[in-house]
């Protein structure tokens, strides 16, 4: 994991260059005041956009990362923008340092990707160790239609190794792809209760498509 904490101190990050919320994220905060959720996890929160936009709609925020440069960009996002009601903490998704039932919701976007498989379950079971009975909890999933997809070396089902060079430095990424199939059986042995699935691709300079799952603990 502490070549995340490299990759944010090159300022090599695609997303911590971008302001505004992710669109789901958007769409999440309207079924978190329905619910009437107040305290919500951001977990892998990076330079925090997600994390401050909640903070603003009136949620109590906490972010985590791995990177402490990331935690550091995002505490200056909250500071810039005059947003009081979020923190952030350096710490692991396998290994979340928060109480149970702590939080209404949690919810990563692109944060518990390039793991194996094992590591997305470990991360899931701890968002849902993390949520009180009846919390939501959405998560973002490589989908089988990702450019990377096939990519690098085969190393189990829809798993592969990757490397990329960058000034110099060589960083390695496991990254297991999903099937619609995939993550509902994920979820399932999770006994995590899906509301909604749905497959995201968008086209920039690249083929990136990931599902977005919301699910009921």
């Amino acid at each position: 994991m502490g070549q995340y904490e490299d990759l944010y101190r090159m300022g090599h990050v695609r997303t911590a260059e971008i302001a505004e919320p992710d669109d789901f994220i958007v769409e999440f905060s309207l079924k978190l005041k329905q619910r009437r959720a107040r305290e919500i996890l951001d977990v892998g929160c990076g330079a925090g956009r997600n994390t401050v936009f909640l903070a603003r709609e009136g949620f109590k925020v906490v972010g985590l990362d791995i990177s402490r440069t990331a935690v550091k960009l995002a505490s200056k996002r909250a500071d810039d923008e005059n947003v009081m009601n979020c923190m952030f903490v350096a710490g692991s998704f396998l290994d979340l340092p928060f109480s149970d039932a702590h939080f209404d919701a949690a919810f990563s976007s692109y944060g518990i990707e390039n793991v194996p498989l094992s590591g997305i379950k470990k991360a899931l079971s701890e968002m849902k160790r993390a949520v009180r009975d009846l919390g939501l909890v959405l998560v973002t999933l490589h989908s089988t239609r990702h450019w990377r997809f096939g990519k690098g070396s085969q190393t189990g089902p829809n798993t592969f190794l990757t490397y990329d060079t960058i000034k110099g430095k060589q960083f390695r990424f496991v990254t297991y792809f999903f099937r619609e199939e995939d993550a509902r059986r994920l979820f399932q042995k999770l006994n995590l209760k899906i509301l909604l699935i749905r497959e995201v691709v968008r086209i920039t300079d690249k083929q990136r498509a990931h599902w977005i799952v919301v699910s009921e603990k």
